[in-house]
């Protein structure tokens, strides 16, 4: 899907005080699908907003374009979070970033200034975690993993006890073999049980090179962290591409197809029902890809919210809709998360 970029955010506090829709924000069902039948989403203000979150024990969040967009603070987002926690609702953060572990992310919240009592490590579920998890649950036999990830992976797998290696840069080349003979001489480690792919910086044609070879065995797993094509930032000129484009290059160079734990796969889920025991229709997903968040909270099961502070928008709603793809709309949509937090002296629960 191709990825759009808006105009600024109406402000939360920029509202009509009949409707306290924001200016500027659709004041009805956004409904643009051929087929009637098409699912359609509703806009939500504080008012409308304490009406559904009567029916909901349990809140998923995507953090980057959420929570925090790069190193600064969604601006009410953290507003939000003490609401729902003062109305005893279960806080979940998942995120699909798995360069850093639970703990440091947790350190990030705190930092931002949310409740850490309530978003810390063990309220935290990232592809790193459910990767380790799944390594674990899947009974390695004291194999090791060729890693492509950054340090959050491999933080996870080791408090997991997984034997990895790969991560980092590859060694130079000389320059004979920089003319191309590398690839006909490249040493490939024995006792490889995992090929883990993630984002990592120092992804190259080599390690692509290896992570096929050893992927041609078929009793290698092939597990990828997720498969975002880009991540959002602060200059939203600048393409930052995500993991996606890693794991499509080597699926492309092995054959093969991994298991993607992050959203909007079912691993991760699995992991969170595991841990939290979830009831999925009484828990709501709110992210801001309607491609991963949505998809994930509509396949299984949830309710889901698109805020618009990340990457998809309106467009992309209606374009979902327009392309029947009823998986990838959202029941609601808000401009942010601030935008659902009612004035101090108002009242609506």
């Amino acid at each position: 899907m191709k990825l759009k970029i808006s105009s600024p955010l109406p402000s939360p506090v920029d509202s009509d005080s009949e409707n306290e829709i924001p200016k500027g924000f659709p004041q009805t069902r956004i409904h643009s699908g051929l087929d009637p039948n098409c699912r359609s989403t509703i806009p939500l203000c504080p008012k409308s907003f304490s009406k559904v979150m009567k029916s909901i024990d349990t809140f998923i969040f995507d953090a980057d374009g959420v929570l925090w967009l790069g190193e600064s603070v969604m601006p009410g987002s953290p507003r939000l979070i003490d609401y729902l926690v003062k109305h005893n609702k279960q806080i979940i953060v998942l995120t699909n970033n798995a360069t850093k572990s639970r703990a440091v992310y947790a350190k990030k919240l705190a930092k931002l200034g949310y409740n850490s009592s309530k978003m810390n490590k063990n309220n935290l579920v990232n592809p790193a975690a459910v990767v380790a998890d799944t390594l674990h649950r899947s009974g390695l036999d004291g194999k090791r993993v060729y890693l492509i990830g950054e340090q959050g992976l491999r933080d996870e797998m080791d408090e997991l006890g997984i034997e990895y290696f790969g991560h980092g840069p590859e060694k130079k080349q000389n320059e004979e073999a920089a003319s191309g003979a590398f690839m006909y001489d490249i040493k490939l480690e024995e006792n490889v049980g995992a090929v883990v792919v993630g984002y990592e910086k120092h992804f190259d044609y080599t390690k692509m090179m290896k992570a096929a070879n050893y992927l041609r065995e078929e009793g290698v797993l092939f597990v990828a962290t997720n498969e975002d094509e880009t991540c959002p930032g602060p200059n939203p000129e600048v393409v930052i591409p995500d993991a996606g484009p890693i794991v499509a290059a080597i699926r492309c160079a092995s054959g093969r197809d991994p298991l993607t734990v992050g959203k909007p796969c079912t691993p991760a889920f699995n992991y969170i029902r595991r841990k939290w025991n979830i009831n999925p229709s009484r828990t709501m997903m709110i992210g801001d890809r309607t491609n991963t968040d949505v998809k994930f909270g509509r396949d299984h099961g949830m309710k889901t919210l698109l805020v618009l502070s990340g990457c998809h928008q309106i467009e992309d709603i209606i374009e979902n809709q327009m392309n029947e793809r009823d998986d990838m709309v959202p029941d609601y949509v808000a401009p942010c998360l601030g935008a659902l937090v009612p004035e101090t002296n108002q009242i609506y629960y």
